[in-house]
């Protein structure tokens, strides 16, 4: 058995395959009377939209979905299935409804379907590999429960229906069933993450495209051109070709379409601006494709679920302390981690998992220390994130505020609320509270004869707030002195400028 980018193959009992086909989800969405999403109109959130022979059936904005929409697939000349990031799927035409994965405990965000050729079934794809098969569609494999380098990003099925791909952020392809695996892009010809995969008519061939615009060929795909990275308004979100073959179409996330080899049959994008993200494209025929708009979510301190779980997973993977264990709620510590990561890649802190940051999210490499070499804490004060770093590779990121650069008044005498630069070393530490003459500190470690230590407290947000030491939240210091990361003696170096202090 291979991995990574190699042909995956294997044999699944019947008795799992059935489990999957008859998993319960909720009733399909009734689309109504043709509630079409007019070419001429600008999309809005949760829409499906046709161009040329692509006949839509809704939904037009109005119906709401319980998670944003992530991809769709064609059922036939008469209607097509959506699904949302929950496992929800959503019938619109003459799709039939065969199950989903919305309710299911413990569920990966989902981020692709592909359909068996006669509309009888479809597959869904979860972010870690998992594959869902309804219908008729046949259950060939899945990746759940492996050790990936990076989330799948889409699938598409073999023109027999007998097998299908998966495609990672990095581009490894994973092939199942009657597909065949034809190669990868390697780590050096990527610019930018893969989004999407589709198939050429024959089957013995398909096309990967990244965010950046590229556009990757293989077997008897031909390559047909790409978009030059520089020239996008917007991020390609995904690719589709249709089954006659001729050519692809790349989808940008502004609503903005880009043909290869076919012809051009208008975008959401010529309209006006498109409410919400383009998230998915797929081939009615060589005349036409449906495109579907997802809104442009937030995920949030207070909210939990498959996309939290994501979330946490990815910055996990980065480096970034998200807390001792997944818990898919977005708790006090993904809210820290989401700071750390957002001052990293030079983004607005709101804590939040704003568009912005999930965009950047897809891509970003894990941090890298001014360090080269050797085991030490760093702290950056610059970007204000503290590091544990093993051999000149960061193994953890963490939040952190240190000194406001002003002055404060001590017992009558004016002071500078600095927090020195240098090479030091943990000297002295305190396995609990201690009060000091400016405050309470949880679980200190000294680094510095006058006093300084970075410490445990209740309050720290992403700009410099402290009168010298650096804070980091009452779990990260847990998280260091469980995993014994900075016992005394540990070397510490501190450098850069602060930013200012608190806006305003």
């Amino acid at each position: 058995m291979f991995w990574g980018r190699f042909a995956l193959r294997h044999a699944v009992a019947a008795g799992v395959a059935l489990a999957a086909l008859f998993y319960a989800g909720p009733l399909p969405l009734d689309a109504g009377p043709e509630r079409a999403t007019a070419a001429g109109q600008p999309a809005k959130v949760n829409s499906v939209a046709g161009f040329g022979s692509a006949p839509s059936f809704g939904p037009d904005g109005s119906v709401p979905f319980n998670r944003p929409p992530v991809a769709l697939a064609h059922a036939g000349e008469g209607g097509y299935w959506v699904a949302a990031s929950d496992g929800g799927v959503y019938t619109f035409g003459s799709a039939r409804f065969f199950g989903s994965r919305a309710g299911a405990p413990q569920a990966r965000p989902v981020v692709g379907i592909a359909a068996v050729p006669s509309g009888a079934g479809y597959w869904l794809v979860a972010d870690d590999g998992g594959v869902f098969a309804f219908g008729s569609a046949p259950f060939l494999g899945s990746l759940g429960g492996r050790r990936l380098s990076a989330p799948i990003t889409s699938m598409v099925a073999t023109p027999t229906g007998a097998g299908y791909w998966l495609v990672a952020r990095d581009g490894a392809v994973f092939a199942f069933g009657d597909a065949v695996y034809l190669g990868a892009p390697s780590a050096s010809a990527l610019q930018g993450a893969v989004v999407g995969i589709a198939s050429s008519p024959s089957g013995r061939g398909y096309w990967l495209a990244a965010e950046d615009g590229g556009v990757f060929a293989f077997g008897d795909a031909p390559f047909l051109g790409a978009m030059n990275a520089g020239a996008l308004p917007a991020p390609v979100a995904a690719i589709a070709a249709p089954a006659s073959g001729g050519g692809y179409w790349l989808l940008g996330q502004d609503g903005q379409v880009y043909p290869f080899g076919l012809d051009d049959k208008g975008a959401p994008a010529d309209s006006g601006p498109v409410e919400g993200t383009a998230v998915g494209i797929t081939a009615h025929d060589a005349g036409g494709y449906w495109v579907v708009h997802g809104g442009p979510f937030v995920t949030e301190p207070g909210e939990s679920g498959p996309e939290v779980v994501a979330l946490q997973n990815r910055l996990t993977e980065l480096g970034y302390f998200v807390g001792p264990t997944i818990t898919g709620r977005f708790d006090s510590n993904t809210t820290q981690a989401v700071y750390a990561f957002q001052k990293v890649e030079g983004l607005p802190t709101s804590g939040k998992a704003d568009p912005a940051t999930r965009q950047r999210l897809a891509s970003a490499a894990r941090p890298k220390p001014a360090s080269t070499a050797g085991d030490l804490i760093e702290f950056d004060k610059a970007r204000q994130i503290l590091m544990v770093v093993r051999g000149g590779q960061v193994q953890f990121v963490f939040n952190a505020s240190s000194g406001t650069e002003g002055t404060y008044t001590y017992k009558g005498d004016r002071r500078r609320a600095h927090t020195p630069e240098g090479r030091f070393a943990v000297i002295r530490e305190v396995d609990g509270y201690r009060e000091s003459h400016l405050g309470r500190l949880y679980r200190p470690k000294y680094f510095h004869p006058n006093g300084f230590a970075f410490h445990g407290s209740s309050f720290v947000p992403p700009y410099p707030a402290s009168h010298g030491c650096v804070r980091l939240s009452n779990a990260a210091m847990d998280f260091i002195w469980g995993q014994q990361l900075a016992p005394r003696g540990s070397q510490v170096w501190i450098h850069g400028v602060s930013p200012p202090g608190k806006p305003g």
